[in-house]
């Protein structure tokens, strides 16, 4: 079996790294492009980019970066170079067997991902986060940590849904919006807009690509 080639030594990757050791995958190391460290999490780091390695081909690659926009940078870079980018799916999730994942996606502990459900790539769907029924989520989004999706949602490209936030059934939230933590979604969110409180309004909108 191929080694794993973690993207990005931050906090992420140790839910990451977490996952990844209950299920026995074995992990070579990190890439990491901006901090100088040697090691990490007791993995050494063996890259600050993709060119440093030699025959990158050899070994799965995951994404351990929590921010939409550079996640989906470093996709596209691991794409153009048809690497094989790999799903981590913590043991203790729920996937419903009706549910569909693309490739680069994390899916954390206790997670749940009900039927009819569609994930596209490089998504994040994290701790005891709910995705309910025929939702479907847009390449680079991340659906935090303990937030409810309800049913027949469509979350947009590089959405984020904070932390115990909830979205009311059949919304639609536009691409690179953000859901505030704790927020009560009971209306459509526009692409760009950041949205906050019970029930969510909009405070301002996000920069541009």
């Amino acid at each position: 079996m191929k080694k794993i080639i973690l993207i990005g030594a931050g906090g992420y990757a140790k839910s990451v790294v977490d996952s990844l050791k209950h299920r026995g995958e074995p992990i070579a190391g990190f890439l990491e492009q901006f901090t100088q460290i040697d090691e990490h999490l007791g993995y050494p780091v063996i890259a600050r980019s993709v060119d440093d390695m030699e025959r990158p081909e050899n070994y799965r690659w995951f994404i351990c970066v929590g921010n939409n926009r550079f996640r989906r940078r470093w996709y596209e870079r691991l794409r153009q170079r048809n690497l094989e980018i790999i799903n981590v799916i913590d043991p203790t999730a729920v996937i419903s067997d009706g549910a569909t994942l693309g490739e680069g996606c994390f899916v954390g502990k206790q997670a749940v991902v009900n039927a009819g459900v569609t994930v596209r790539d490089n998504v994040i769907i994290n701790t005891r986060a709910i995705v309910e029924h025929g939702c479907t989520i847009a390449e680079h989004a991340n659906v935090s940590t303990g937030a409810i999706v309800n049913g027949d949602v469509r979350i947009g490209e590089g959405a984020f849904i904070g932390s115990r936030s909830v979205v009311v059934g059949q919304l639609q939230i536009g691409d690179w919006s953000v859901i505030g933590a704790g927020a009560v979604v009971v209306r459509d969110v526009d692409q760009r807009i950041t949205v906050v409180g019970c029930p969510a309004r909009e405070i301002g909108g996000r920069e541009k690509k």
